[in-house]
This record gives C-alpha cells, structure tokens and sequence, in this order.
C-alpha cells in the first residue's frame, strides 16, 4: 500500500512542521564504493567454504556442522546482503523539514532518526550514476566501510550512526536545500 510522506512522518513531525522534500533510496542501487572489498572478499569467502564443506562431506558431520555457520555467512555475503538491501530500502523514507532531517526505517520495528538542521556539524555529498548519498555529520573510515553494503552489522562498534540519505535521485537538490536551510539558520545567530 502506497503512503504518503506526510502519512509515513505524522506522528514524528513538530507542531507547524512541514515537508520541503521527501524521498526513498532508489532500491535498484545496489553496489557502493565498499563493495571493491566486499565482492571479492565475499566470493573468496563463500568459495572456500563450499570447497571445504564438500571436501569435508565424507569425513563426517562433525566437520559439516563446523563449516555450515561459515557457508552461511558466506552465502550472506555474496547474495543475502542485496537481498535485504532492496527489503531495507523499499521500508525506509527520508524527508526534509524546514527544521530537521528525519529517516524512518520499518524493518523488525520502527526505527526513528531526527537531526535539527542548525545541529549538522558538516554535510557529505557523493553522486554516481545519478543518484547520490548525502551524509549529515562525520563518519569514521570504518563505519563507512560497512556502510550501506548489507554488511553493516560489523560496523556497529565503529560509532555512532551518522544520518544518512542513501541512493536518492534528486541528490543536488537536496543537498542545496539543506545547505540553504543551514546558512539561514548560521545568520540567525549573528
């Protein structure tokens, strides 16, 4: 069933809040700057686990039990992670406010993330293709590694989750609205 932003975002929004932009990650986006690692590594994890699992078939179960946690994740790795990628995606929906930026994620639960705009230490711009990612705040190396591949559970140590618009179609205009939005926030002060 087909919701509207402002149905997705009711009961998260301010009194006299309104949406300037909304959107979801395009879930046709699949593959992101992470994946030169993650592709190669997963295919060479998965290959040797399916290699030593059938090597191992007629040694007996206890060496089958032993490597099927680890043929898992590697199945995972190499086709399970896009899979929930495009599920993740098709539940998540990021919208704008004249005050804040919100990203609602209904996987398991509802997952919510609201940053006031005049709070964003730095704003982070990426476009491929067409789509791009805006990162608000800093990311450490690690944690963008895992970012955004399928992989993210092992990034979890890394830090605190930066909100992040991820694959969307209209990137330029976003970021300049949330720019626009900051700068006039910056001249308040003053």
């Amino acid at each position: 069933m087909e919701h509207t932003m402002y149905e997705v975002f009711q009961n998260d929004l301010l009194k006299n809040e309104r949406i300037l932009w909304a959107g979801q990650p395009d879930p046709k986006a699949l593959f992101t700057t992470g994946d030169i690692f993650w592709v190669p590594f997963s295919n060479l994890w998965g290959g040797f686990f399916i290699f030593f699992g059938i090597a191992e078939w007629r040694t007996g179960w206890f060496f089958i039990i032993f490597s099927l946690p680890f043929f898992l994740i590697g199945l995972y790795a190499i086709f399970g992670r896009f899979l929930y990628k495009i599920w993740k995606k098709k539940r998540t929906y990021y919208t704008v406010t004249e005050r804040r930026v919100l990203i609602l994620t209904a996987l398991f639960s509802r997952s919510f993330q609201a940053v006031y705009i005049d709070t964003i230490p730095s704003i982070h711009k990426s476009v491929r293709f067409g789509r791009g990612t805006i990162t608000f705040g800093n990311r450490s190396f690690w944690s963008s590694m895992y970012a955004n591949t399928g992989m993210g559970f092992f990034g979890w140590g890394y830090g605190k989750e930066v909100p992040t618009f991820y694959d969307i179609k209209d990137v330029d205009k976003v970021f300049d609205r949330v720019n626009e939005l900051r700068n006039k926030e910056e001249r308040k002060e003053f």
